[in-house]
């Protein structure tokens, strides 16, 4: 089928997605890993579908050009639209992972969301839910300012505060939410925050559910690498010194981290 050291791509609006790498880091601690974060053009939850089809193509481009043997869509927007992307390899979007990880945790009838705005809006989390467990809704609510702020300002503590309540507690009030899908990339990194915030919450991360399925397919295609030391390459479009936090607070271990050109013009 191919070099089995081909790496995984992982592709992102910006930092949210290293909260997918350093999953299949852990789970799959022998393959080499491509991470691309488009921070210059992040949110990607308040664009239009039509801009974020392109811009997601143009980083399968970039992915495929290096070569990837999958890649994982760690963007819950961009995995709204799976079904218009165009690919040479296997994508592996993350809303199927994070609506399969709250069924595994819930007994209740409702499960809350909280997403982007372009997440939301497409209602994907309710289509797939409702193929999955017809029995169970979602309550979900966006945030057009809080990605961008853990993207930017994650040191922030009382801007993250005031984001967080703005996006869960209208949920909270719509119904009796024991579980909380993070249905963005960015939220997995401020889940200690969150639960502070929310001690009773249970919150999900779809992360590990995602990562578990790309892991059943290279299986079956007797595709996954064979142990010794890995790579992480990490390529952004803006933003580096913002990454290089995020990296270290999820203590990622060794990478390069470059920035590139997406775009005619960046």
């Amino acid at each position: 089928m191919g070099n089995k050291d081909l790496p995984i791509g992982v592709m992102d609006s910006g930092v949210g997605g290293l909260t997918v790498a350093k999953e299949l880091i852990r789970l799959l601690p022998c393959e080499n890993v491509i991470y691309f974060g488009d921070s210059k053009r992040m949110p990607y939850g308040n664009k239009t579908e039509e801009e974020i089809v392109y811009l997601a193509n143009k980083i399968i481009e970039f992915l495929e050009n290096i070569g990837v043997k999958g890649i994982l869509l760690a963007c819950n927007t961009v995995s709204s639209q799976i079904h218009k992307l165009r690919s040479n390899v296997p994508l592996f979007g993350i809303i199927e992972a994070g609506c399969e990880a709250a069924l595994d945790a819930t007994v209740n009838s409702e499960i809350g969301l909280i997403a982007t705005v372009a997440t939301v809006k497409s209602s994907v989390y309710e289509r797939t839910l409702e193929k999955m467990d017809s029995s169970k809704t979602i309550l979900s609510n966006d945030s057009r300012k809080l990605p961008k702020i853990i993207n930017d300002h994650l040191e922030r503590r009382d801007l993250l505060d005031i984001h967080i309540k703005e996006c869960i507690d209208p949920i909270l009030e719509k119904g009796n939410i024991k579980e909380l899908i993070l249905g963005c990339s960015h939220f997995p990194i401020i889940q200690k925050e969150i639960q502070e915030l929310y001690p009773n919450l249970v919150l999900i991360n779809p992360a590990s559910k995602q990562v578990k399925k790309i892991q059943t397919y290279l299986e079956e295609k007797n595709f996954l690498r064979q142990c010794q030391d890995h790579t992480v390459q990490i390529y952004t479009t803006n933003g580096i010194e913002e990454f290089k936090a995020t990296l270290n607070r999820l203590e990622i271990g060794e990478y390069s981290l470059d920035k590139v050109k997406l775009l005619e013009g960046d």
